[in-house]
């Protein structure tokens, strides 16, 4: 998809966003990605291993040699849509005659590998579904048999942290030590107020009524209530898919848990929770056991939660403008609910998207894609209209924690390509156990709708309906955007996210690696600004401090991924600091 971001005035061509960030890392041991049209990285080891192929756009310039807009889109390894249809290519043969046997055999075998799939999908699904039944009925004594004996298998493999040592060998250090002892009451832990007084923060409860009769529960971290100046400003915090407000703080050491330096600088901070987790399961007519309860997607979070928290909080500040950090599904939730409820924009001062997943990339999993695939009606067959993954609490209740961290690194692994080795292991140990809260399957059906059709869509129904898109780059009118996002996380395309957004005036991309800053290019007015020591060129700093321009500030984390963004290595100086110095 092209972008107008990479389009300049004075310039034939621009590279996208993705290889804007890489064409700045001054480190010999990458490679700037070749821009030959077809041809791939020499370097086999490169992570992304994509194909660069031109637009249309630029083969229309190309064909009539003018000097218009020029973009380059990027596929992971595929130059074909694997709907072709086989009338359209057919091979031509030595003989210059089309060989349409071999497009049938090709299709027909794709045929055959394609039910195998979804018949290994289903298997699958339905195994899983066997073995949480018949291990709910299992007794305690043989879970707890079980259970030790993962123990005496994790015991026998020590690595080269100490302290998580002295945790799976539970000797008597255990019992002293101070971090692990902490590490166990925030594992434990099912409260945010309880979370918050560990850190030596005291935390509010608000219920925040929507239109459709849904109580959301929004916490709060009053600056004044826990010593702190307030600076008059309110800062709204949006988790993710199958999260809870829980996963902003429970980071092992307290400064690296963003609300609490936000708190401590002044700002009201608030934390939402979406409809369906555990902090927000009430409705004024339907019960959790009903479907009914269960019946919503992103469009209700965009229609209905956003705009109620929103309000909830300008209302209870007396306030007209706050600022807003999503992670991953919240910040799809804000920029979906902005451009459809055009009021949001007044209301909204700064924008901040951490692992931003609009239109997430085709996974690279034939398991995950296959699921994809399903008709909506197979995947309501297979895991009701109800909780998804409900069997996960269960897992968690009954499997020793590092059993239960690998249970979420195989599987994040397999199906994402989630190495997380920037989370350490003990921090593990205390965030996988905050990972998995309730949503509807409904929300997934959307997720992989809007994969599948590689389309920031409302929910479709049915399939031979045209899907409306969020009108995201028209409706969006928030002058002051960050984004923060991992340049190994396989489900943020930034290229495509970047060209769902309006333009800006004032580009500024970073990247950062191993906690330090590689370096800076500066795009101001479609006019590349050469930045050298975070200075640049005086003839385009805006001298006139009363004109308000519209900033896009995008910041590569090099090697890192999805999760790495909330509980990873460097967190003060991959996020906090550039957060705080956004604001």
């Amino acid at each position: 998809m092209s972008s107008s971001f990479t389009t300049p005035k004075k310039k034939k061509h621009r590279r996208s966003i993705s290889e804007q960030l890489e064409s700045i890392n001054i480190s010999p041991s990458f490679n700037r990605r070749n821009q030959l049209i077809g041809i791939q990285p020499n370097n086999k080891h490169d992570s992304e291993s994509e194909t660069i192929v031109i637009s249309e756009s630029l083969k229309n310039d190309v064909d009539n040699k003018t000097s218009s807009t020029v973009s380059y889109a990027s596929t992971t390894n595929e130059t074909i849509s694997e709907d072709v249809d086989i009338e359209d290519n057919e091979k031509e043969d030595k003989n210059g005659k089309y060989n349409t046997k071999f497009f049938k055999n090709t299709h027909s075998r794709e045929s055959i590998l394609k039910q195998l799939e979804n018949f290994s999908s289903i298997l699958v699904i339905i195994l899983e579904q066997i073995i949480s039944s018949i291990t709910l009925l299992l007794p305690d004594s043989f879970i707890n048999f079980c259970t030790a004996l993962s123990r005496l298998i994790f015991s026998s493999f020590e690595s080269n942290n100490e302290t998580y040592n002295h945790f799976i060998l539970e000797d008597e250090k255990l019992k002293e030590n101070n971090i692990l002892q902490k590490v166990e009451k925030l594992r434990n832990f099912s409260s945010f107020h309880q979370i918050c007084q560990l850190n030596g923060f005291t935390a509010e409860s608000h219920l925040a009524p929507t239109e459709d009769g849904f109580k959301l529960t929004i916490h709060r971290l009053n600056p004044e209530d826990n010593g702190f100046k307030s600076n008059g400003k309110a800062i709204y915090l949006q988790h993710g898919l199958l999260m809870t407000s829980d996963v902003w703080c429970v980071m092992l050491n307290k400064d690296d848990n963003l609300p609490f330096r936000l708190c401590e600088l002044g700002f009201d901070v608030f934390l939402g929770n979406n409809r369906g987790n555990k902090y927000s399961n009430k409705h004024d007519t339907f019960s959790v056991s009903q479907k009914e309860f269960w019946n919503f997607s992103i469009d209700e979070f965009a229609l209905y939660d956003i705009p109620a928290s929103i309000n909830y909080i300008l209302n209870l500040k007396k306030i007209n403008k706050l600022i807003y950090i999503g992670f991953s599904q919240g910040c799809s939730q804000i920029l979906s609910s902005v451009s459809i409820n055009n009021d949001l924009n007044e209301k909204i001062e700064k924008l901040i998207l951490i692992a931003p997943a609009t239109t997430p990339k085709k996974l690279s999993n034939w398991l995950i894609n296959s699921i994809i695939n399903f008709d909506p009606q197979m995947i309501y067959m297979l895991f009701g209209r109800k909780i998804l993954m409900k069997s996960v609490m269960f897992w968690r209740r009954i499997t020793y924690p590092p059993m239960f961290v690998k249970l979420i690194d195989i599987p994040n692994d397999i199906l994402f390509d989630w190495k997380s080795n920037n989370i350490d292991i003990i921090q593990k140990l205390i965030s996988y156990y905050h990972l998995y809260s309730t949503t509807s399957v409904k929300c997934v059906v959307h997720w992989f709708q809007i994969i599948k059709s590689k389309k920031f869509q409302m929910y479709q129904e049915q399939d031979y309906f045209q899907p409306f898109e969020y009108p995201t780059a028209k409706a969006i009118k928030v002058k002051k955007l960050m984004i923060i996002y991992g340049m190994n996380d396989s489900l943020v395309d930034i290229d495509v996210l970047v060209s769902q957004l309006p333009e800006y005036q004032d580009l500024k991309f970073t990247q950062i690696k191993d906690g330090k800053i590689v370096g800076h290019k500066n795009i101001i007015d479609n006019i590349e600004i050469e930045v050298i020591d975070d200075e640049m060129d005086e003839n385009y700093k805006v001298k006139d401090d009363n004109v308000f321009r519209s900033e896009l500030r995008v910041f590569g984390i090099n090697k890192y991924e999805h999760l790495d963004l909330l509980w990873g290595k460097h967190m003060n100086e991959n996020v906090i600091k550039n957060v705080i110095e956004f604001l």
